[in-house]
């Protein structure tokens, strides 16, 4: 696939957003309604005098249409990407979803990167959201992930890349609909078709994986090892790996890493109950506990740090001043320790920009400190 190509005499590729084995992503011009668009794009790959293969091929093109016209119906819902269109250009098949300006959430996790537990909440409760609007529109995505998680530029979560999934892990020459294995189902990884449980099981690995930075056996690099895994061993609670994780949010997530479907929460809807319940709890609870009176602010400050932090404003006092009040936010929210990281990496970006004797340096560290301490 190459820049410039018009799809349907309509849809201009511009450039890629991302690559897989199975398929592409890019951003994309409407030329009819001069609109930036996301368009998912997958080769056919049909083989001539083959009947039986062209004939199940076909049914999976006629599959996907329909998943795309469901999905279609999902209108004005703030958790999932809009689909405008779907179709075929010769061997092409593709979707056209509405773009959606930021970064997925694989670019703010993983490789040992957590998040903070207001963060975790947040975005657990809008991926939540917009898998049960799929779901209650006869859709599972069937390959839920953090690439398929973009954060927008407001701090909010959508779903995205709905369908095609489906679609190509069926019509791919490189084994079963897995989806991507570290995130896979275990009833998945034993070739059976799935359904929305399964992609509660997903869901629970990447929330795993933003509590702690890993997913739950992302440790191991063979795959197959991963997937044995997935099928026969449970895996350390998150808590066991980050202390002050909320009970009730540990015991959330080892319930939707259930081995059985039917152990697991019955849909998205009750996870996203069972998440707003972890949310607050009173000041005086024993329980570590993530309190959300500041997620506005706490957005606001994310956009506002994410504009300037890494660029020529980094050493800025106002930018300054905003990282150190959502370190402090983040600690009030509940998350000591997360407050902590973020008061430490102030710190030595204080250290590297303005010298390490400046005050900010000592103020950085000293409020780190005292969030390890449980006393900030």
């Amino acid at each position: 696939m190459e820049s410039g190509r018009v799809l349907d005499r309509r849809y201009k590729l511009e450039s890629p957003l991302g690559r897989g084995a199975q398929g592409s992503v890019w951003l994309g011009l409407d030329l009819r309604l001069n609109r930036p668009v996301a368009v998912k794009v997958a080769t056919l790959h049909r083989h001539p005098g083959q009947g039986e293969h062209s004939e199940e091929l076909n049914r999976r093109v006629e599959r996907f249409r329909k998943e795309a016209q469901a999905m279609a119906r999902i209108q004005n819902r703030p958790h999932v990407a809009v689909i405008y269109d779907h179709g075929e250009d010769g061997d092409i098949l593709y979707s056209v979803m509405e773009y959606i300006e930021g970064r997925p959430l694989s670019a703010h996790t993983g490789q040992g990167r957590h998040l903070t537990l207001e963060q975790t909440v947040r975005w657990t409760r809008h991926i939540c959201d917009g898998l049960a609007d799929a779901h209650e529109a006869g859709v599972v995505h069937r390959d839920v992930k953090p690439g398929n998680i973009v954060i927008d530029t407001t701090g909010s979560a959508k779903v995205v890349d709905f369908g095609l999934a489906r679609f190509i892990d069926a019509s791919s020459s490189h084994g079963p609909g897995w989806g991507t294995v570290h995130y896979a189902s275990p009833e998945r990884l034993r070739e059976e078709s799935g359904s929305a449980l399964s992609d509660l099981y997903s869901l629970g690995c990447v929330v795993y994986e933003m509590l702690t930075g890993w997913s739950p056996f992302g440790h191991i690099s063979d795959p197959y090892a991963v997937m044995w895994h997935h099928v026969e061993k449970t895996p350390a609670p998150p808590g066991a790996l980050r202390p002050g994780i909320p009970r009730a949010l540990d015991s959330l997530v080892l319930r939707l890493l259930e081995k059985s479907p039917g152990n697991r929460p019955p849909d998205a809807r009750a996870v996203a109950r069972a998440v707003q319940q972890i949310e607050y709890v009173s000041d005086d609870s024993a329980d570590p506990h993530v309190d959300t009176r500041h997620i506005a602010e706490i957005q606001n400050l994310e956009r506002f740090i994410q504009l300037h932090a890494d660029g020529p404003r980094a050493s800025d006092t106002d930018v300054l001043d905003a990282r150190a009040r959502h370190a402090r936010l983040t600690g009030e929210s509940g998350d000591s320790r997360g407050a902590a990281a973020l008061c430490q990496r102030l710190g030595q970006d204080c250290a590297r920009l303005l010298g390490p004797d400046h005050h900010r340096v000592f103020e950085a560290y000293r409020e780190a400190s005292r969030w390890k301490e449980g006393t900030g």
